[in-house]
C-alpha cells in the first residue's frame, strides 16, 4: 500500500475494469452472432462440407468465449466483497494504525512538569509503566498495519485479476468486430473465421495463463492467514489481550 493512498485510487479503476468488462461482453456477443449470421445466410452457396469447417471454427471461438465468461461471472458475483475489502483494508490504516500511533509519544510525555521531577521508586515505577503503555502502542500500531497489509495485498489480487480480465474481453471484443468486418463477402468468409479462431484461442490461452499467475498470488495472500493468526494471539506486550494498566491521569 502505498503512503498517501486511498481506496478511491484502487476502486475507481476496480470498477472501470467490470464497466469495460460489460460492454466487451455485449460487443463480442453482439459480432459472434453477426457472423454466424452471415455465414448461414451464404450457406447455400457454401455447401455442407464449408458450413461444418465453419461451425467447427465458430465452437471453438464460442468455447474460448465461454471460459472467459466463467471467469467473468465469478468477478461479477465478488465486485462488491472485494470493494468492502479495499475500504476495510484503509480503514485499518486511517481509524486504527494512524490515531493509535499518536499516543506513541504521548505514552511516555509526562502529564505535567511535576512528574518530570520525579526521581527515585516513584519515577522507576512511573517510567517502568510508561514503558509498557508505549510498546502496547507500537505493537498494536504493528499489529494494525500487518492486518492491513494482508488485507490490502488479497484485494490488489482482485483489483489486478479484474483489470487482466478486462483486457482479455475488450481483445476478445476487438478480434469479433474485426472478424465480423473481413467476413463481409463471401470470399473472405472462411479467411475470417479461421483467423478468428486461431486469434481468440491464443489470446484466451495467454490471458487465462495470466490470470492463473494472479489467482496464485491472491491464494499466497491467503496463506498468510497463519501468520494474521500469530500477530493477533501474540500478547507480550499485551497481559492477557488486554491493555497494560493506565499510568496517566
Amino acid at each position: 500500500m502505498q503512503p498517501g493512498a486511498t481506496d478511491i485510487e484502487y476502486g475507481e479503476p476496480f470498477n472501470k475494469a467490470f464497466d469495460q468488462i460489460r460492454s466487451g461482453i455485449d460487443t463480442a456477443a453482439d459480432k459472434f452472432n453477426e457472423i454466424v449470421d452471415r455465414a448461414n445466410g451464404h450457406k447455400w452457396l457454401l455447401g455442407p462440407l464449408a458450413m461444418w469447417w465453419i461451425k467447427d471454427h465458430l465452437d471453438d471461438v464460442r468455447h474460448g468465449l465461454d471460459s472467459v465468461l466463467d471467469r467473468v461471472d465469478y468477478a461479477l458475483e465478488h465486485q462488491l466483497p472485494v470493494l468492502s475489502l479495499i475500504n476495510i483494508s484503509f480503514r485499518w490504516v486511517n481509524e486504527v494504525k494512524n490515531p493509535i500511533s499518536d499516543l506513541s509519544f504521548a505514552t511516555t510525555e509526562p502529564a505535567n512538569e511535576n512528574l518530570a521531577k520525579w526521581s527515585g521508586d516513584a519515577a522507576s515505577a512511573y517510567n517502568a509503566k510508561a514503558g509498557k503503555q508505549k510498546a502496547a502502542v507500537d505493537e498494536s500500531v504493528t499489529k494494525a498495519e500487518f492486518i492491513s497489509q494482508w488485507l490490502f495485498k488479497i484485494a490488489k489480487a482482485n483489483v489486478d485479476y479484474v483489470v487482466e480480465l478486462a483486457k482479455i474481453v475488450t481483445g476478445l471484443a476487438g478480434k469479433l468486430a474485426q472478424a465480423a468486418v473481413d467476413a463481409a463477402s463471401l470470399i473472405d468468409l472462411l479467411w475470417a473465421v479461421d483467423a478468428l479462431a486461431k486469434a481468440v484461442g491464443d489470446l484466451v490461452t495467454a490471458g487465462l495463463n495470466t490470470l492463473l499467475k494472479i489467482g496464485q498470488r491472491f491464494i499466497d495472500a491467503l496463506g498468510n492467514v497463519r501468520d494474521i493468526a500469530t500477530q493477533v494471539g501474540d500478547h507480550s506486550k499485551l497481559p492477557g489481550g488486554q491493555w497494560p494498566e493506565a499510568v496517566r491521569g
